[in-house]
């Protein structure tokens, strides 16, 4: 017989803690919570209230998400589809894409109540897997706006590679240790959710802040004497503007989750990682097609006997990169010779298709 279960007060901050384990070592299941004292009905009633908070903000940022698909829907076509495909237009098509599919995946899961045990760990496995190769996605594409807006400076280009290639690699072994968030038995309480398990899942936000933070640094530095200048020039003002924006969103959002990882209850630590994904898909994709559109909506990209020459700094002799906007395609601003400069490879002029 099952003896009677102990008088010690109920902690519930073990419902999703690698505390409560079996002895084999196996993620806790529902039906372990059949051995425990029933659960009083506050306890009860804020769990369901945090599993509503979560679920609300993946369908809020599903919702963002698609709502942005059929706004631009029409400019994609045009802009991408129409084009030749290039490696870069195949990573904003994989960006694009990839996002929304596994938005469906992870609703599911939110609400599908026989999706548990095994299943749902070897699901919160791949929830894991996809966010981290969404935000590389993403990482890639603004990795690429810079290293085409210097001119294609292969210097750069190791050096972020370098911070995206850690970035990965850290996210990756933060997302590893996570686990499934523990819910008590009953038809309220249904989800397959992922939640932190490990301080190292705070690096998932701390690696995108830093690759971030140096792409908008690059991008100001590079423009910054134009943006002092009296002539403006269309295309830098919209880098600088959607670079901004992009920042400003994605930043926030990453320190939101690094706020709710350590301040949060344990049932709400990893509530906006998925919205995470889903704006960061979004920005990027607005990024993207921003740039490529700004030809057919009358922006001069280019008037190289009005570009301002400043006394230091490379300038946009040669060219100006419409970086993105163009899958990485640069567009001819001058006939004037590319100043020498160290770290620029010789095939400056080539493009970034394979």
């Amino acid at each position: 017989m099952i003896s009677a279960p102990s008088k010690k007060t109920w902690d519930p901050s073990c419902l999703s803690r690698d505390s409560i384990r079996r002895s084999s070592g196996q993620p806790v299941t529902p039906s372990m919570f059949s051995l425990a004292r029933p659960l009083e009905p506050a306890i009860l009633a804020n769990i369901a209230r945090n599993l509503r908070i979560s679920k609300s903000v993946q369908l809020a940022g599903f919702v963002i998400l698609l709502y942005d698909h059929a706004l631009t829907f029409d400019d994609e076509v045009e802009r991408i589809w129409k084009h030749r495909l290039s490696g870069a237009s195949l990573l904003f098509l994989l960006n694009r894409y990839i996002s929304p599919l596994r938005s469906i995946v992870a609703i599911t899961a939110f609400h599908y109540p026989h999706w548990t045990g095994a299943a749902c760990s070897n699901f919160v496995q791949f929830l894991g897997a996809s966010s981290v190769s969404v935000s590389s996605l993403c990482g890639l594409l603004m990795i690429l706006r810079v290293y085409a807006l210097y001119h294609r400076s292969n210097i750069l280009l190791v050096l972020l590679l370098s911070v995206w290639t850690a970035q990965l690699v850290s996210s990756a072994v933060g997302i590893s240790t996570a686990g499934v968030l523990q819910l008590p038995p009953g038809p309220m309480f249904v989800g397959c959710i992922l939640t932190a398990t490990s301080k190292w899942l705070a690096v998932n936000w701390a690696g995108p802040l830093l690759l971030d933070g140096a792409i908008f640094f690059l991008t100001l530095w590079r423009t910054r004497e134009y943006l002092r200048s009296s002539d403006k020039i269309p295309l830098l003002h919209i880098l600088v503007r959607d670079g901004t924006l992009y920042f400003l969103v994605i930043f926030l959002v990453n320190l939101s989750n690094a706020f709710l990882y350590f301040f949060a209850p344990d049932n709400l630590k990893s509530v906006a990682s998925s919205l995470t994904v889903m704006l960061t898909s979004t920005m990027v994709s607005r990024l993207v097609l921003n740039l490529r559109s700004a030809p057919s909506a009358g922006v001069n990209l280019v008037n190289s006997a009005a570009l301002p020459r400043p006394n230091t700094s490379i300038v946009f002799s040669t060219m100006a990169t419409i970086t993105i906007g163009n899958m990485g395609e640069e567009v001819e601003t001058s006939m004037e010779p590319k100043p020498a400069s160290i770290g620029y490879s010789d095939s400056s002029r080539a493009h970034l298709e394979p």
